[in-house]
């Protein structure tokens, strides 16, 4: 299997990924040590070696021929090898590659592959493990964060080209890296994966995707059996190579093994015995991983500078701040944390647990209060004696997965310890105290941010409708693995209220302390600047999004107008590596103009708004009387991009594009469409012939965009997308018609039913599709 092999090339991004040499963790990153390129001499002196172990395996067969026994003995094949519900008679096809792999089996990249009569004549890498004759295999190295992801990585890769694999049952507890060589697993230096994780958990997910997974014995593995190919390590590109989404599920399948979960359990339960908080629960807790060693500093420092091209400015602490007021300003006001699990370079200071009392939280280590013992620790792998120095990564495993329990985790997204931390929580619950980007993010797509919406109650009943649209799109673009949030003012519209839970949106109850400065500043509003002005309940909504940093618990969140629908999947990664450290808005009127403008999408660094909160609303309040802003921009909009104009980034023009905008390539990889100034009941109404009174009058200007015919076919790949969604829930799709045209009659009812019933069902790859007015609508008016 072509992803399994052993990887080629590289390029600037690996050599720009950090080398960790932490106590907590192995070194993460390496900066080109694992990309080796072949040349056309060594192809053929490989190609030569196989010659010569084929010829050797024929001599020895005849050698050997009176032996009869090709499997494993009976009791490694009752501990070593899971069927997962396989034939007797492929459970032995599988066995076979295990005695002695260098004499029994052929290399194919990094694959083992049983002994097979077809193997010299198949030079095909893209052919399957049947003709090959074998499953495929891998190796793993380094410290836990890089074995976890490698493992993740290549059963991925093995699920998706629907080749068995044999994953091998080794964990190296010592994975710490004096040199740029990677560390491989002997026996010295290792324990059974068996020992570690829950296997059988494992096995059963991969055998639930089609394949058939199985162990690679331990002695195998560390014997030096198997080729000296074998023995190398590509974690990161073949991480890369693979489909991230699975690659995720193996990181979300990864439990404790039953011994290594009783003992954090014990861990847990002593944790819990210190804290004064009666009855205090994991949700009450964060666990927190701190890079501060004179190690780190020195990887930092090597890290940050090197030149090329690419932003890597956040490997400490933001700013330079003190830890617990980054850790404070990663807290929601909402939301009751009380104690710390920290998991650092060292034992936290006096100094650190003082300062972090005096926030209200206390801090716990688990060495410096005796959470657990080193004898502990050794019984998880049947050893009397383990330090930190000589079972590092055993350690590590114990507060990895003590953090996986814990609600929430802040960490150093530069660690791949953090970054393995918040990609198994999807990037939910989840934020880094040195701010800005993942690099891991960049090879590996799982860094999702969670979504916000606002909603009051004294909206009109057409914001709901739009509302409920939008929330299916990002449902429907990203299904159940991301947070959908909504400040939701009000608690009388219970079918609502049901209508969210039912589609797993968090709902946070708003009680603004604001209400009456908005009121004035509204009151104040010219309608010609801005048809919010006319109505309270949606002035209300657009300056909810005030109290995010009150409710929201991560580093980042996209905040999303109601008026928007999602077109494409994205995650963190599409914001680059110099992510906002405030706010990014992209474009409004003009698409070719890079001006951050408009606030209806907004990328928001949490923690920046829960540090500048107050500052923020005394701000606001000084302009109650009046909702103008500098650069005679209005409302919030004028309020943010004034007040956060420091920390102000551009946000990419396909995060929100609008319906009237002529350049087809934003349409094309769209992310976001935004129905700014007219929504789509209004672009239906124009289309339909009403007259420019009908609708409000600061968005005249708009019409004759999408009456245009240079924008009739984008204007449709708008209306397309929201179609998409309003038709999923027929009864708010009733709802949304029936509003719109109640005092017009039933025919323009029927007509606003059918034309988003008629263009939802077509197929958006068809040439016709983008005649939606002419083609769609005109012949339901005839």
């Amino acid at each position: 299997m072509k992803s399994l092999r052993r990887r080629q090339g590289g390029g600037a991004y690996e050599r720009s990924l950090p080398t960790d040499l932490s106590r907590d963790e192995s070194a993460d990153f390496t900066k080109s040590k694992q990309l080796k390129f072949y040349t056309l001499s060594m192809q053929t002196k490989s190609s030569i070696r196989r010659i010569v172990r084929l010829v050797l395996v024929v001599v020895l067969i005849v050698i050997f021929s009176r032996r009869t026994n090709w499997g494993l003995s009976d009791n490694k094949k009752d501990t070593s090898l899971r069927k997962n519900g396989q034939t007797e008679k492929k459970a032995k096809k599988l066995h076979k590659p295990h005695i002695k792999p260098v004499l029994n089996h052929l290399k194919h990249g990094n694959k083992i592959l049983s002994r097979n009569n077809d193997n010299d004549n198949n030079k095909d890498d893209s052919t399957s493990h049947d003709s090959l004759g074998g499953p495929v295999s891998y190796n793993v190295c380094n410290g836990l964060s890089n074995q976890f992801l490698s493992h993740a990585g290549h059963i991925s890769q093995a699920i998706v080209s629907g080749e068995d694999i044999l994953i091998p049952d080794v964990f190296i507890t010592n994975g710490i890296q004096n040199s740029t060589e990677d560390v491989l697993p002997t026996r010295e230096n290792s324990v059974p994966l068996q020992k570690i994780i829950d296997m059988n958990a494992l096995l059963e997910m991969v055998s639930s995707h089609g394949i058939t997974a199985q162990i690679l014995p331990y002695d195998d593995v560390v014997s030096g059996k198997v080729d000296d190919e074998f023995m190398s390590c590509s974690w990161l590109e073949d991480l890369k190579a693979s489909d991230h989404q699975i690659a995720q599920q193996v990181l979300h399948v990864f439990k404790p093994s039953p011994r290594l979960n009783t003992i954090i359990e014990e861990s847990l339960s002593n944790l819990f015995h210190h804290t004064k908080s009666t009855g205090a629960t994991l949700s009450d807790g964060i666990c927190l991983h701190h890079r501060d060693g004179l190690d780190w500093h020195e990887h930092c420092k090597r890290w940050e500078g090197i030149n090329d091209g690419r932003w890597r400015k956040n490997c400490l602490n933001d700013r330079r701040l003190p830890l617990h007021k980054l850790v404070k300003n990663r807290i929601p006001e909402k939301s009751n944390k009380s104690w710390i699990y920290y998991v650092g370079d060292s034992e936290p200071s006096k100094e650190m647990v003082k300062k972090f009392k005096e926030e209200g939280i206390d801090l716990f280590h688990r060495e410096k209060d005796n959470l657990l013992h080193p004898q502990d620790i050794g019984k998880i792998v049947d050893l009397s004696h383990v330090t930190l120095e000589t079972h590092r990564d055993l350690y590590t495993a114990v507060d990895f997965f003590t953090c996986s329990e814990i609600e929430s985790f802040i960490g150093n997204s530069v660690s791949t310890f953090s970054a393995n931390q918040i990609a198994k929580r999807n990037g939910m619950k989840s934020s880094w105290y040195n701010s800005r980007s993942i690099p891991l993010a960049q090879v590996f797509h799982v860094f999702h941010i969670p979504f916000v919406y606002t909603y009051t109650e004294e909206s009109k009943p057409m914001s709901k409708a739009l509302l409920k649209a939008s929330i299916l799109s990002v449902r429907g673009t990203f299904g159940p693995h991301v947070d959908i949030n909504i400040l939701y003012h009000g608690k009388k519209d219970r079918d609502f209220l049901k209508w969210l839970k039912h589609n797993d949106v968090i709902i946070h109850k708003h009680e603004p302390t604001w209400l009456d400065d908005i009121e004035r500043m509204r009151q104040h509003g010219n309608l010609k600047l801005s048809h919010l002005f006319a109505d309270k309940g949606s002035y209300i909504g657009t300056w909810q999004r005030l109290d995010i940093p009150l409710f929201i618990d991560a580093e980042y969140c996209l905040f999303l107008d109601s008026d928007t629908v999602l077109h494409d999947k994205f995650g963190l990664h599409d914001f680059g590596l110099d992510i906002t450290p405030g706010l990014a808005v992209s474009s409004e009127g003009d698409e070719y103009k890079k001006k951050p403008w408009n606030l209806g999408v907004v990328l928001f660094n949490v923690p920046k708004l829960r540090e500048t909160y107050a500052r923020f609303l005394q701000f606001v309040h000084s302009h109650a009387d009046n909702p103008v802003f500098k650069r005679r921009n209005i409302s919030d909009q004028g309020a943010y991009l004034e007040f956060y104009k420091p920390s102000l980034r551009f946000l990419h023009q396909t995060f929100n594009v609008k319906p009237y905008w002529q350049e087809e390539m934003y349409f094309k990889k769209a992310k976001v469409t935004h129905f700014h100034g007219l929504k789509p009941q209004d672009i239906l109404k124009v289309w339909m012939g009403y007259p420019k009174k009908a609708l409000p009058e600061a968005v005249w200007f708009l019409i004759p965009k999408v009456t245009n015919k240079s924008t009739e076919d984008n204007v449709c790949q708008a209306m397309y997308d929201f179609s998409q969604y309003i038709t999923k829930d027929e009864e708010n799709l009733h709802e949304y018609c029936n509003t719109i045209f109640k005092k017009d009659g039933e025919k323009q009812t029927k007509a606003c039913l059918q034309f988003f019933t008629d263009l939802a069902a077509v197929k958006e790859e068809k040439e016709d599709f983008t005649s939606c007015r002419a083609s769609i609508l005109k012949p339901l008016l005839s």
